[in-house]
């Protein structure tokens, strides 16, 4: 994935864990994970109050109703220069390397492992469920190209007509065997007549029995969030970031 000329907006490295064997996160929970990691230059916090719309049908009298309900407290931690965050939720932990990806072989010692590590530490993290990794990628396609040009896996309609593509959203979705979901999400847009091009990434390592490590579960998400980019690549878009 790291070919020096790609830009990866973002990468996140998730982790769900049974509520059933952990206490529900609250305050105090994200105030003692924020002074740990403090220190280590997670400076910046900011609470997230999600909300959720419940609809209540009444098929006697024919009535609706819905509510809004507050949802799970999350937390925001990030660094000062902005390059790096963790969300900390309910059984929940992702950590996020925001506009520099410098490859696996830094962000995970540097940032996953260190900082999941302290999370265990308090006692959380009981029961792993799944690991995910997401890649959200950024690319502008050159004049007189297509996205096709650029994504082997995306219909190729130059042979069909005249006219130039204005817009584009596209996603697949595949089970592998025997614990994995992989998603492959793409959007073009034109902005100030350059076409634009968004590509998700994403892909779910379930563990199956509770009997995998942590980190033998996200490497086999990372590594197949990875292969799924380098297998759609057109070898031309590879030559552009290489």
């Amino acid at each position: 994935m790291e070919y020096k000329n790609h830009k990866i907006t973002e990468a996140v490295c998730a982790f769900r864990f049974d509520p059933n064997q952990n206490i529900s996160s609250d305050l105090t929970f994200f105030a003692d994970y924020y002074r740990l990691i403090k220190l280590e230059g997670f400076e910046k916090k900011q609470e997230i109050k999600p909300f959720q719309l419940n609809f209540n049908i009444n098929t006697k009298e024919g009535t609706q109703s819905s509510e809004m309900l507050p949802g799970d407290t999350q937390m925001v931690f990030k660094t000062l220069d902005d390059m790096h965050a963790i969300l900390m939720g309910n059984n929940y932990i992702s950590f996020h390397s925001l506009n520099h990806y410098p490859g696996w072989d830094v962000f995970s010692p540097n940032i996953v492992d260190k900082f999941i590590e302290i999370y265990f530490s308090m006692g959380l993290g009981k029961g792993l469920q799944s690991a995910q990794m997401i890649f959200i990628n950024n690319f502008d396609i050159e004049k007189e190209r297509t996205l096709s040009d650029y994504l082997v896996f995306v219909p190729q309609m130059k042979g069909f007509g005249q006219g130039d593509e204005l817009s584009h959203v596209f996603q697949s979705n595949y089970a592998i065997k025997p614990n994995k979901q992989l998603s492959l999400k793409t959007i073009l847009n034109i902005i100030d007549d350059t076409k634009k091009v968004t590509l998700e990434s994403n892909c779910i390592a379930n563990n199956i029995g509770n009997v995998t490590d942590w980190k033998e579960l996200i490497k086999d998400a990372h590594d197949n969030a990875k292969n799924a980019f380098v297998n759609i690549a057109s070898e031309y878009f590879k030559q552009v970031i290489n």
